[in-house]
């Protein structure tokens, strides 16, 4: 495969060979990374700092209106964010400012913690004239909501069977999501299980499709503070066959929340080509983190909330943000 692949995790983004399955740090240091979106030059990167960065000929951030954020995906002259905490999405423009907020019910805050009445949505995806909006429901069933462009309004809602759901594909496979909680991928209008992990403990989410194969991310059920540090891993999967060629392991990598082709068209993201040359526009990194996970990476020992060594990069981390990017 004559490609890499572009994987963020809440701790990097990582660039990782899917032959030799050898994976290098990219980025650090501004917060839990999510989504990657690309279009003329310019790479935006969602994550929980509050903002999306914009990297490109000049960098720069969006004003801080954002509460964990997910994905996030270019569309024309826009740039869309599952606004996961305020229960809406964000709209940008192509210089990132900000236009505007689309709530799509009368829920506006994300109560994780609570009542969890809230949508979680957490992925955005624009295919043909309409826009899909992914709700992970927590404990009820997830949703994928069918939205006009560029009105962004309301057409259809599709109930699943899928539990956490994650992304939103439409293929030769039908209308595809991640059912994330029991490690599997679905086509939404039958509520079919088109491709399991036949694993336990595992969850799906992260999405990518190039034209001979089907890259799925995998993450293990973790309490939340063990999502920075426990392993990782992508799924090869044949997009004919649908079935499992191999699996890419990420010790230590933290859960995987993304995946993009790199140098190849990918379906799952409106075929986009992501060039090399704009991995380097967002290289930083900082050694401790990186000294961290290259030791999580050896020592299965501290793939945990271990301290001293979570407080030391966490703290690494939000120093890290206050820099430009």
């Amino acid at each position: 495969m004559d490609m890499l692949l572009l994987v963020s995790t809440p701790l990097h983004i990582l660039l990782v060979d899917p032959v030799s399955g050898r994976s290098s740090t990219v980025r650090t240091g501004d917060g839990y990374y999510y989504g990657i979106t690309y279009k003329e030059g310019t790479m935006v990167l969602s994550h929980s700092g509050g903002n999306l960065g914009y990297f490109g000929q000049h960098a720069h951030r969006t004003i801080n209106h954002l509460i964990q954020p997910h994905q996030v995906e270019w569309i024309e002259d826009k740039v869309v964010v599952s606004n996961t905490g305020k229960n809406c999405l964000s709209v940008f423009d192509e210089r990132g400012e900000f236009t505007r907020d689309v709530y799509l019910n009368d829920i506006h805050w994300d109560d994780k913690e609570k009542g969890r009445s809230g949508n979680h949505f957490n992925s955005v995806h624009r295919h043909g004239e309409r826009v899909y909006v992914v709700a992970h429901n927590y404990e009820r069933w997830s949703e994928v909501w069918e939205l006009s462009w560029p009105a962004l309004e309301v057409t259809h809602t599709f109930e699943t069977r899928a539990n956490w759901a994650h992304n939103f594909w439409a293929g030769e496979h039908g209308l595809v999501t991640c059912n994330s909680k029991h490690g599997t991928l679905l086509e939404i209008s039958t509520g079919e299980t088109i491709w399991s992990s036949n694993e336990a403990n595992v969850m799906t989410r992260g999405l990518a499709v190039s034209s001979e194969h089907i890259f799925i991310g995998a993450s293990m059920h973790n309490k939340r503070k063990d999502r920075y540090w426990k392993d990782g891993g992508i799924w090869i999967v044949d997009r004919r066959s649908l079935k499992t060629i191999e699996k890419i392991h990420l010790p230590g990598s933290g859960d995987v929340h993304e995946i993009r082709l790199i140098g190849i068209p990918d379906d799952c993201h409106n075929n986009q080509v992501i060039p090399n040359t704009a991995v380097d526009s967002i290289r930083k990194t900082s050694p401790i983190i990186h000294w961290c996970y290259e030791l999580r990476k050896s020592v299965p020992l501290f793939r945990r909330d271990f301290f001293p060594m979570s407080q030391i990069v966490r703290a690494k981390q939000l120093y890290e943000r206050r820099s430009i990017p």
